[in-house]
């Protein structure tokens, strides 16, 4: 009895740790049969609510039938939806809530000899988009729950479903869930034209390796349409992007429910001022943690769509943003080289400029020692006052006149000749004058 105890203890210990630390994929609810017309008209109703449908997406198992000829499922929907208004502030206070404006609402339907007498409906679990997302603030998390709450209330009282089942997943999620990638760019004559052609160009190279952009959201444009402040960016849009064989070779061949993943919203944005183009979202990996996919075909292929598109990033001229933060400190330290050189090279040219002004004085040039010589023999300065007169203070006559002159003043020959003695000062200014002419007359002798 005791052993029977201990052993129900246990288990339910054991049950509790596991729950504890389970997280949620996705909430699904459900109804018999396939409501169609029900799902239509939900759809209709999202404005109500302050939502819109980026795209409707509809019935894309026939797609998969049209391109693969395989039929495994009765009904594939995906409607990305967001509510712009209420993403805006969470926008303004983290870039990266735009791995999900828009997020998937997944609709699907087994074939009924697969068990699929039931059509699904639900869309990633808000927790878990927060995860990925990054988001810490408490506040900005309630205000994102809140918010995909209103669309959970909308659903249930538009399908009133009859069942529900809730899909966990233990794995935890990658290391970094979000990949983010940042690219430099000289500024633009216009931002709008430069978004309007890296668009074209990003759709372009994403097509040819069979990419579908399955969305496109200009949050920059509606909220300048709507008159809502978003001064932080100078463009910010969202393309969702899908990649088809891909997404058959999941969603159509047993794993409907990693349709929560899809697609792929891939966000960009340009901050204020910043000639940088930033890109993110929700990795690949995000699905093998929490989808349950074993199957390592798929697996392996989930891995391989995941490096073709930031091999394609990298092709457009991203950079791996923790890559760049990392370059930035020794960037700084080469600034601050440069800075040092340059302040090393102005010394150097002043050390070489005084060196040369030395060098003048001590090895007069031919020129400058024919006039002094004639200067001399003017003023009868003896050969022997020559280097007193040479000293920097008598550089030049004119310099030297500037000094007082006074009967008590005892001056060498060399001064008596650049500052002849007066008793006036109208004499000396004279004088002066005299001594600057004489001066000048021979500069432009010699």
């Amino acid at each position: 009895m005791r052993l029977i105890k201990i052993s129900t203890i246990l288990a339910s210990l054991v049950l509790a740790t596991s729950l504890a630390s389970s997280a949620t994929l996705v909430d699904l609810q459900g109804t018999k049969g396939q409501p169609d017309k029900e799902l239509g008209a939900m759809v209709e109703k999202l404005n109500s609510i302050g939502y819109d449908a980026v795209g409707k997406n509809e019935h894309i198992e026939t797609h998969y039938y049209n391109k693969y000829k395989q039929k495994n499922l009765d009904l594939l929907n995906f409607y990305p939806v967001v509510d712009k208004e209420s993403i805006r502030e969470l926008l303004l206070a983290n870039p990266d809530f735009g791995a999900y404006a828009p997020f998937n609402l997944l609709a699907y339907k087994k074939l009924e000899k697969d068990g699929g007498d039931t059509t699904w409906y639900g869309h990633l679990d808000a927790d878990t988009m927060l995860n990925i997302i990054g988001e810490k603030d408490e506040a900005n998390k309630k205000k994102f729950k809140d918010m995909v709450a209103k669309l959970d209330k909308l659903v249930t009282d538009s399908m009133k479903p009859t069942e529900s089942k809730k899909l966990t997943f233990d794995t935890p999620l990658p290391a970094q869930p979000l990949l983010k990638m940042v690219m430099k760019f000289d500024e633009p004559d216009d931002i709008e034209e430069f978004v309007e052609e890296f668009v074209m160009k990003h759709d372009s190279l994403f097509s040819k390796k069979e990419f579908i952009i399955a969305g496109f959201l200009d949050l920059k444009f509606e909220y300048g349409d709507l008159e809502l402040e978003f001064e932080k960016y100078d463009a910010y849009w969202v393309s969702s992007l899908c990649h088809f064989g891909f997404s058959n070779a999941v969603f159509n061949d047993g794993e409907p429910q990693a349709g929560v993943f899809a697609p792929c919203s891939v966000y960009f944005y340009v901050p204020k001022g910043k000639n940088e183009l930033h890109v993110g979202y929700g990795t690949v990996d995000n699905w093998i943690s929490s989808t349950g996919i074993t199957d390592e075909k798929k697996l392996k292929m989930m891995k391989e769509v995941s490096t073709n598109v930031e091999k394609a990033l990298v092709e457009l001229g991203f950079e791996n943003e923790a890559q760049e933060v990392a370059k930035a400190p020794e960037t700084k330290e080469v600034v601050k080289t440069e800075e040092v050189k340059k302040e090393e090279v102005k010394k150097e040219e002043v050390k070489t400029e005084s060196s040369k002004e030395t060098s003048t004085k001590a090895e007069k040039s031919p020129e400058k020692t024919e006039w002094l010589d004639a200067y001399k023999k003017l003023h009868g300065i003896k050969k022997d006052d020559a280097v007193k007169a040479e000293t920097p203070k008598a550089e030049a006559p004119a310099k030297v006149a500037e000094v007082k002159a006074s009967k008590e003043t005892t001056t060498t020959p060399a001064k008596i000749a650049t500052a002849p003695a007066s008793d006036s000062i109208e004499e000396l200014k004279a004088e002066l004058a005299k001594v600057k002419a004489e001066f000048e007359a021979l500069k432009k002798k010699y």
